[in-house]
Formats: structure tokens, C-alpha cells, sequence
């Protein structure tokens, strides 16, 4: 009667056969030199997710500079008889903006995409208005686009490697 191997990973029954466990991959009953490129696929992918945490930090910190501003302009507006619905709008866009931060917090692929699609229609709106505004702190709508592109970059890589790595049983 032959004995079940377990993989040393995830605990899944090996057969006979298998070099490899077909639930996780690793290479139990390979030679140490395939463990140790295992060992490099998991702490490579888990660096980019490093990586990307920390390039996702940036999203949020705009995130936070446009809830701020928003809530800031909201409640000067809502000083004033003649903006107190712009006043309304700010507070409103501040608030939705808070919960794409909690989405990005949870999803952020999907809660950077959508903070930024409603960061460009807002800034389509303004442009409608008063087409001059367009170039009103143009340095910094510029680096608030390249800051969430990266975020969406890091946003997928984030998304990929982490569940590569669970499926990996990468603990």
C-alpha cells in the first residue's frame, strides 16, 4: 500500500507521478535548484506587489487633495446666496469621492477608475462653463493624469501578481 504525499505548500495529495503539485506548482519532489526558482517566481511577483502598494499610495494621496478641495471650496460656496448649489455639488463630489478612496482601498483597479473618469467629467464641466478654465492650474491637472494612469498601471499589476500569489499558496 503506498503512502499519500502532501504537497509541503498547500497540503494537496500528490501522485506518484507528479513532480509538481498540480494545485500550487511547487516542486516537491523536484531537486533543490527548482525549488529555489519557486522560491524567486513568488518573492518576484510578491515585489511588484510591493511595488504597486506603494504607487497606489499616490492615487490616494490625490484622492485625499481633491476631497479636501472639494469640501474647501463646498463650504466657502455655501457662504454665499449665489453659489450656495455650487456649494451643494462640491460637498456631494466630495462625499462620492471619499467612496471611490474606500474602493480603492478594497478594489483599486475599479475605484481608481472610477475616481478619475468623475475627476474628468467634473473637469469637462467646469471647461463647459467657462471654457478659460481649461488652463487653470494645467500643471496640476497634468500630474494628477499621470498620477492616475500609473495608479491604473499599478492598479492591474497589483490585481495580476496578488492572485497569482494566492493561487501560488504564497503565505
Amino acid at each position: 500500500m503506498e503512502e499519500s504525499i502532501l504537497c509541503s505548500k498547500c497540503s494537496t495529495p500528490l501522485g506518484a507521478e507528479d513532480v509538481f503539485c498540480p494545485n500550487c506548482g511547487y516542486p516537491e519532489k523536484a531537486d533543490q535548484s527548482k525549488r529555489d526558482k519557486y522560491k524567486y517566481r513568488i518573492k518576484i511577483k510578491q515585489d511588484v506587489v510591493d511595488d504597486a502598494k506603494k504607487k497606489l499610495k499616490s492615487v490616494k494621496v490625490v484622492l485625499y487633495i481633491i476631497i479636501a478641495s472639494n469640501v474647501l471650496f463646498g463650504l466657502s460656496y455655501l457662504s454665499e446666496e449665489a453659489t450656495f448649489v455650487d456649494g451643494i455639488s462640491s460637498l456631494v463630489a466630495a462625499l462620492i469621492f471619499v467612496g471611490c478612496l474606500v474602493w480603492v482601498n478594497k478594489k483599486p483597479l475599479v475605484g481608481i477608475l472610477a475616481a478619475f473618469a468623475l475627476w474628468i467629467l467634473l473637469q469637462l464641466s467646469v471647461v463647459l462653463v467657462d471654457p478659460a478654465l481649461l488652463f487653470q492650474g494645467l500643471f496640476v491637472k497634468i500630474i494628477f493624469i499621470v498620477i492616475f494612469i500609473k495608479g491604473i498601471s499599478s492598479a492591474k499589476d497589483y490585481q495580476e501578481y496578488s492572485t497569482q500569489l494566492k493561487e501560488m499558496n504564497a503565505n
